[in-house]
């Protein structure tokens, strides 16, 4: 769970921890890093993925507390069956 120390608060990325939980939930249990916008890497199994080869959904905007901006939460799905989470600064298309 991201959790940060603010002026002696604990504050958490609730909402998008908790998209990334129930995403966990549902079976998308890899976690996806995008290299060049042409790749996407799991970093569970370490298999690359060509991006115009997977299914990519945006799910949810969603504030992190850590960085003080906006991510997105989109989900990915390969055609070998390996489904997972990417986290963005901005809108995956």
């Amino acid at each position: 769970m991201n959790v940060m120390v603010n002026n002696g608060k604990l504050e958490m990325n609730g909402s998008m921890t908790e998209k990334v939980i129930e995403l966990h939930d549902k079976g998308y249990d890899c976690d996806f890093f995008l290299i060049d916008d042409k790749i996407l890497l799991c970093m569970q199994t370490n298999r690359r993925f060509p991006v115009k080869d997977v299914m990519v959904n945006a799910v949810k905007r969603a504030y992190d507390n850590f960085s003080h901006s906006y991510k997105h939460i989109h989900t990915i799905e390969t055609a070998c069956g390996e489904k997972g989470v990417l986290l963005t600064d901005s809108l995956f298309n």
